[in-house]
């Protein structure tokens, strides 16, 4: 994963140099990646890098959005099933489960320009987890994509259970209902280049830690990250994206993160995009599974935490002036390190306070 991180920063590098043809930006429906929160139980408990445009605003806008994510998740020790486990029906064995779960998020996030290159923003959640229902519609839809489904077809329905069993010592275990308030996360992004082509940015960001460990919602600890970001506005109607940072957990268990991001979103009209993107992420901790134990469902046999994360998200844009609507629906099929899927939708609303105080005068 280094080596992978060392091509996207000279990719970032590469464009800079390449493309550095104007200082305006080209009039374009691009509307930016999908937004969102990375919530796979490992890594939420820390920052991840959220998908920020690299472009630039206008001087005194202020933006709010809201998000609701829902989650459903289950995944067994497959190793550890007996043999034969698969003729008794369905059971509910919790030595053989480490996650089985719904669960809904609510996010509320604000940010400001203080310059037109100069962004500085805050989001902060609610989570909570519960038993679901939803378990029977997620099983067809494991089976009608041939998706593998952790085991969850030999076990019980609708259950609340995690244990998610490391090496790092951080305990990550519940098995009744919680609605906790999550992690505040602050960050500052500045674009450092823009032209009609290419916007470059540059991402810091702090975690403060007011979620707890005992609900899921937080490590406990702060976390700081850094990142570049870059935006390349391809064609009138297709911008690509490509993000690549490191995030830095103070919990003195979890081991550093690298955050990287490929996504090409396709806007032929003003009011709507199409987005596919992929989030490409290294695991806060680790397991003593032995990796890479390959099946027919196109996943891994085992339970694994040492495993990058490749997290797909497919989702829409809709714009109307100042209003931001997406939907999009996230999988990791790949190396299942990921929630089972996670969908997600966002309202943003842009204001420019200057403009605002000049009207009203």
């Amino acid at each position: 994963m280094l080596r992978f991180a060392l091509i996207l920063i000279f990719a970032l590098l590469f464009c800079f140099t390449s493309f550095a043809l104007d200082s305006s930006v080209s009039d374009t429906y691009s509307k930016g990646p999908l937004y969102g929160k990375n919530l796979y139980i490992p890594f939420l408990i820390h920052y991840n890098f959220p998908s920020l445009p690299a472009k630039s605003g206008e001087q005194f806008d202020l933006q709010y959005h809201f998000s609701l994510y829902y989650v459903e998740d289950a995944r067994s020790r497959n190793d550890l099933l007996p043999i034969g486990y698969e003729k008794m029906g369905r059971q509910y064995d919790k030595n053989l489960m480490v996650r089985d779960y719904e669960s809904c998020v609510t996010e509320l996030g604000v940010a400001y320009n203080f310059l037109k290159e100069l962004q500085v923003g805050f989001e902060m959640r609610f989570y909570y987890y519960y038993e679901g229902f939803l378990d029977p519609f997620m099983e067809a839809f494991h089976d009608f994509f041939n998706f593998s489904d952790g085991g969850r077809k030999y076990f019980y329905r609708n259950q609340i259970y995690i244990n998610t069993p490391n090496k790092n010592g951080v305990t990550l275990f519940l098995d009744k209902r919680a609605f906790s308030f999550g992690d505040i996360d602050l960050w500052c992004k500045w674009t450092f280049f823009e032209n009609r082509k290419i916007s470059l940015a540059a991402l810091g960001a702090f975690k403060v830690p007011t979620g707890k460990l005992e609900s899921l919602s937080g490590s406990g600890y702060p976390d700081a990250a850094l990142g570049l970001l870059m935006d390349y506005r391809a064609l009138r109607f297709m911008s690509l994206y490509t993000q690549a940072g490191i995030v830095v957990p103070f919990n003195g268990k979890s081991y550093p993160m690298f955050n990287g991001l490929l996504g090409v979103e396709v806007h032929p009209w003003k009011f709507l995009s199409f987005n596919l993107q992929m989030n490409i992420k290294t695991s806060p901790l680790s397991d003593d599974i032995v990796p890479f134990g390959w099946n027919h469902d196109w996943g891994t046999d085992f339970y694994q935490l040492n495993l990058p994360q490749t997290n797909v998200l497919a989702g829409i844009v809709l714009q109307f002036k100042n209003f931001r609507m997406q939907l999009y629906i996230e999988e990791d099929a790949i190396f299942n390190q990921g929630t089972d899927v996670t969908f997600g939708i966002m309202f943003s609303h842009i204001i420019n306070l200057r403009n605002r105080v000049t009207k009203h005068r």
